[in-house]
């Protein structure tokens, strides 16, 4: 190219090699870097080691995350049985829970959420203070109860470090493993029942010492009265109602993720030889909260869908006593009465009795109390679910912040708020786990630790990109010219 072109266009032949920046520099090796880009070890340049060793950063701070769910998944199912014998039973939950989260403290990967530490601190303080008074001026209530809440709670306070929040899918399928495990299971202890290959025995109990398994869950009970069918509950579960509700959870997530679908129909099966209702209770308060969210269309398919599998469930051999159930909660005294008509009976009557006890409730641990006295008394085993049992012991107004600390911790900025909500949905009306870490700590993996706005995941580097290194197609650099035709 003569000279005058290049000084008229600004081309000119791409040299092989960079010249040295002056006396004492080596002489760099040629290179066929792209258009713009700077020479190696210059200004601006990639450092691949550095970027090597941020990926490997990244997928260790990964991993840990990854290992520290798995325990807290193993925590809520394979040993959701197991107690520490500490005067009343503690859940080991509790402490493998709390190992777990110091571990990613430990590696800094875990950090608290300020607004959420505010509202625990708030709705702490308030049931702290009408906890005491119930317990200083009544003489009634249990410091015992009290501490093992504030303390069990202060785990709603925490996040994941929001760079490892793209894992959740991630640890909604690890969930969802370890639940169509269990759901496998307890179709094979109805088949196993119904065939007469197998009689229910509950293993647990006869290689764990008593005093590590937990007592007083109907963990051992049969789909109708005399019947020597045990209701599935896959061995590890406290009772078959709460193994339903995680089945429930699981089958939610799956269709939250909209991915791997052939598990809700085993989930289904599993929810169906659970012969509960709290499970389709969940359930359906899941479903309603995604329709809403997604619109009809889906609303459409998943009711088709949906009746489909009450028609399958109807014509199995537990059909009929499913469907005697559907009337329970206007039955005195059966099963649906006790859990859901009776306790919120007690409670109005309490408060037009005492409407003192609105305000501040009747003390910590009384709604057990309370159930043990009916059940000397009667016979009937009356059960408070969370909600009911969280306003009888601290009255209304502790139990609203309690509320707004659930919305906070849970359901705000929640990756899967029909999820969230369902879990939320499963501690305050289907189960009376508000103090049962064992269960009530489901809502951390499946919603808590991984709340707030996800960080962009880092992009490749240039090098994992294919072709980098290779030669320009076009060997001309533009170059700024000065008005004489110079080089800047």
């Amino acid at each position: 190219m003569s000279e005058a072109l290049q000084r008229r266009t600004g081309l000119r032949p791409a040299a092989p090699t960079v010249r040295p920046a002056g006396p004492g520099v080596p002489r760099p090796a040629a290179t066929g870097a792209p258009r713009g880009a700077a020479p190696a070890g210059g200004p601006g340049a990639p450092d691949h080691h550095e970027d090597r060793a941020h990926r490997r950063t990244t997928s260790t701070a990964d991993a840990r995350v990854m290992v520290a769910m798995t325990v807290v998944i193993v925590s809520l199912t394979v040993v959701q049985r197991l107690a520490l014998p500490l005067g009343s039973p503690v859940p080991v939950t509790i402490p493998i829970v709390a190992a777990a989260l110091g571990y990613l403290a430990y590696h800094g990967l875990l950090r608290e959420d300020g607004a959420s530490v505010r509202t625990y601190l708030l709705a702490m303080g308030t049931l702290s203070v009408f906890a005491l008074v119930d317990i200083a001026w009544r003489g009634t209530g249990s410091l015992t109860s009290l501490l093992l809440l504030v303390v069990t709670w202060a785990a709603l306070c925490f996040r994941v470090d929001e760079r490892r929040r793209h894992l959740f899918p991630r640890v909604q399928q690890r969930f969802e493993t370890f639940m169509l495990v269990f759901a496998v299971l307890g179709i094979v202890q109805m088949l196993a029942q119904f065939s007469g290959a197998w009689s229910y025995t509950d293993y647990i109990r006869e290689i764990v010492p008593p005093d590590l398994v937990f007592q007083g869950y109907n963990t051992s009970y049969p789909i109708e009265y005399g019947s020597p069918v045990i209701k599935a509950n896959a061995f590890v579960f406290v009772e078959p109602s709460v193994f339903s509700q995680f089945l429930a959870l699981a089958l939610l997530s799956t269709l939250s993720r909209g991915r791997q679908l052939w598990r809700v129909a085993v989930f289904g099966v599993a929810l169906v030889c659970t012969v509960t209702g709290t499970g389709f209770m969940v359930l359906g308060f899941g479903l309603l909260v995604l329709a809403v969210r997604r619109g009809g269309l889906w609303a459409a398919r998943a009711a088709v869908v949906l009746a489909v599998g009450v028609v399958a469930a109807l014509l199995s051999p537990i059909g009929p006593i499913l469907l005697s159930r559907t009337g329970e909660a206007g039955q005195s005294n059966s099963s649906g009465s006790l859990r859901f008509v009776q306790p919120y009976e007690y409670l109005l009557q309490r408060w037009s009795d005492d409407p003192w006890s609105l305000l501040t409730g009747l003390g910590p641990g009384m709604a057990d109390r309370i159930s043990d006295a009916i059940f000397a008394r009667s016979g009937l085993p009356i059960s408070f679910a969370g909600g009911a049992k969280m306003v009888l012991e601290y009255g209304l107004p502790a139990s609203v912040l309690v509320g707004a600390l659930l919305y906070v911790a849970v359901v705000r900025r929640s990756p899967a708020p029909a999820v969230a909500l369902a879990a939320v949905f499963l501690n305050a009306v289907t189960s009376s786990s508000f103090l049962a870490a064992n269960i009530f700590y489901v809502v951390l993996p499946m919603a808590v630790l991984f709340a707030g706005r996800t960080a962009a995941v880092p992009a490749p580097s240039p090098a994992d990109r294919p072709g980098f290194g290779t030669a320009p197609s076009i060997p001309w650099t533009v170059v700024p010219t000065s008005p004489t035709g110079a080089n800047r």
